[in-house]
């Protein structure tokens, strides 16, 4: 298990969990331990009555950022705890830490929650905080042989902006991505200026590979060759019929003749149809938008060969971005450059229903700002 992120999409694909090694314990005294405090008691909880499980320790990392790690967890369990989830939830959580690698971010760990029924029964709701990872949301589209990274595209309701999609097993996921300055993002969208320009190309080599393919299958023979067979067709009818009979089959057999050029560029028109539309649309988006739209993100989940249109509002689709390599790896600092919260759920549950509410009504990036690396 070398990366926090791999574990936690393993597990949106299934809704079951196994507690590690069935241990659990109150988390200040576990913090206690990592600072050294003799009186594991004289730290107040800020969990209370939220069960810790034993944290998942992954490589060797410096004692000061554990514990630095594991003080940025706590605050965050805090923040749930005391001001957005305050109602009738009782969830088991730990944390699991990792290393610094070359190029990648100083600060790496996660907090997981989970929340059964009151009997302890399991259930698919859980709530995972990624710190300096955003992978859940990241996803890939290739447009024009380009192999562009996605973001799951944003909802914003009531000036709170958040992800939701869905997961397998019918469930569904909200995040949040918390950072400390809303105008340094650990990505750049692409504009739909973009997009266009590098769709127009591949649509029009697309269909290009289509006219080739068509002209490899259809042989046009010389015009001498396709008039003798055409007499000699014509002949064949005169042969064989006579009167109203030999007129009737001539004018069908005249026709529905046809050169050989004209059936290849038919058959062209036919399988490049839709191409053709869609070339279309995307060239009259290209010279007859505006500046300012052309600025805008392209919010689009499907390839080229399938595009009608952005896809602004819409569910479970996506935005086309650049990725800022330097956003994570620029600071050794203590804390996390920012973080994805992720809560998954079975709507069909009833014990999910009265932690979203709480989560729609009571989450605030601001409440997790301080916890971030300024």
């Amino acid at each position: 298990m070398k990366r926090f992120y791999a574990v936690i999409l393993t597990t949106f694909a299934f809704a079951g969990f196994v507690r590690a090694n069935g241990h659990q314990f109150v988390y200040a005294n576990d913090l206690a331990y990592i600072n050294g405090d003799e009186n594991p008691a004289s730290r107040a909880s800020d969990a209370r009555d939220w069960q810790k499980e034993q944290d998942h320790i992954n490589g060797h990392i410096r004692s000061n950022k554990l514990a630095a790690m594991k003080n940025s967890a706590d605050g965050i369990i805090s923040v749930f705890h005391d001001s957005i989830l305050t109602q009738d939830v009782n969830p088991v959580w730990h944390g699991e830490y990792f290393p610094a690698v070359n190029g990648g971010p100083q600060v790496h760990f996660g907090v997981r929650c989970i929340f059964n029924n009151d009997d302890n029964t399991a259930t698919d709701n859980d709530l995972t905080v990624f710190a300096n990872d955003i992978t859940p949301l990241l996803g890939n589209l290739t447009v024009n042989g380009n192999n562009y990274t996605t973001v799951k595209a944003a909802t914003t309701v009531k000036g709170n902006t958040y992800f939701e999609f869905d997961a397998e097993n019918d469930l569904k996921v909200k995040a949040w991505l918390v950072v400390a300055d809303g105008a340094a993002m650990p990505y750049v969208p692409v504009t739909r200026k973009e997009y266009l320009e590098q769709a127009h190309n591949e649509l029009v080599s697309l269909r290009k590979a289509v006219e080739a393919d068509v002209r490899s299958k259809i042989v046009v023979r010389s015009a001498a060759v396709q008039e003798a067979e055409k007499q000699q067709m014509l002949q064949q009818l005169r042969d064989n019929y006579s009167g109203a009979e030999l007129e009737a089959r001539t004018r069908v057999y005249l026709k529905n003749n046809i050169k050989d050029e004209d059936l290849v560029a038919q058959t062209i028109a036919r399988a490049t149809a839709g191409y053709n539309g869609t070339l279309a649309l995307v060239d009259n988006l290209l010279h007859t938008g505006s500046a300012q739209m052309l600025a805008q993100p392209a919010v689009v989940s499907v390839t080229a060969g399938n595009f009608d249109g952005f896809e602004d509002g819409k569910a479970n689709t996506t935005t086309l971005v650049r990725l800022n390599p330097a956003y994570f790896t620029g600071s050794d600092a203590q804390a996390p450059k920012c973080l994805l919260i992720c809560w998954r759920y079975n709507p069909a549950d009833a014990l999910s229903t009265g932690i979203d509410s709480q989560l729609n009504a009571n989450f605030a990036a601001a409440s997790f700002q301080n916890l971030l690396a300024k």
